[in-house]
C-alpha cells in the first residue's frame, strides 16, 4: 500500500505542477524498488503488487472488450490491419532487438523477450496523453488502429506464449512440468 502511496502522489504533484506523471511514476517506482530491494518486506510486497496487476489488467481487459462491442474498430480499414501486423511482427520485435543488446541472455531468450515485448497498455496511455495535448482529425482511426495491435496482440501471444515457454525452458534443460501444479482429479 505504501508503494501504491508514493506512485498516486508522486503522480498527482507531478501533474499539479504541469510536469510529466507517467515518468514521475516510473521513477518512484524504480527509486522504491531500489531502497527496499534487501528489506524483509519485500517479496510479500511484490507478491501483493503482481496480484494488484492482475486485478488491473483484468479490469482493463474487461474494458477493452468493452469497448471492441462498443464499435472501437468501426474505422479500421484492411490498410490499419495491415499496419497492425507490421507492428507486432516486426516493428515491436526489432525495437525490442535493439533495446536488448547490452542485456545478458542468449540469442533465443532475447528473441522471446522481443516477439513478446511489453505490454501495450502504455500505448493506451501515450494515446490518450497525446490526444488531449494536440487536435488530430482521425483520432478515431487512431484509437481503432491501437486497440487492432491490442487484439491482434492478445490472441497471437495467449496462443503462442505456452509452447514458446516450454520450449525456451527445454533449450535451457529446465523441465517446465517440475513444479506445475496437479492436475485437477488426479
Amino acid at each position: 500500500m505504501i508503494a501504491l502511496a508514493a506512485t498516486c502522489i508522486s503522480y498527482g504533484f507531478t501533474e499539479i505542477i504541469h510536469c510529466y506523471g507517467f515518468l514521475a511514476v516510473f521513477v518512484t517506482a524504480l527509486t522504491f524498488r531500489g531502497t527496499h530491494r534487501t528489506h524483509d518486506f519485500h517479496h510479500d510486497m511484490h507478491d501483493v503488487t503482481e496480484q494488484i496487476e492482475r486485478l488491473a489488467m483484468m479490469v482493463l481487459l474487461l474494458l477493452f472488450g468493452g469497448a471492441l462491442v462498443s464499435g472501437l474498430l468501426n474505422s479500421v480499414s484492411l490498410t490499419d490491419a495491415l499496419i497492425a501486423l507490421v507492428i507486432l511482427l516486426v516493428i515491436r520485435p526489432i525495437t525490442g532487438l535493439i533495446g536488448l543488446t547490452s542485456h545478458r541472455a542468449d540469442r533465443s531468450e532475447k528473441l522471446t523477450l522481443a516477439f513478446f515485448g511489453i505490454r501495450g497498455v502504455g500505448s493506451i496511455y501515450y494515446l490518450a496523453y497525446g490526444l488531449n495535448h494536440i487536435h488530430v482529425d482521425a483520432a478515431e482511426r487512431l484509437w481503432g488502429l491501437l486497440g487492432l495491435v491490442v487484439l491482434f496482440s492478445i490472441v497471437l501471444h495467449g496462443l503462442t506464449v505456452t509452447p514458446i515457454m516450454r520450449l525456451l525452458d527445454q533449450q535451457h534443460g529446465r523441465d517446465p512440468d517440475k513444479d506445475a501444479p496437479p492436475a485437477v482429479g488426479a
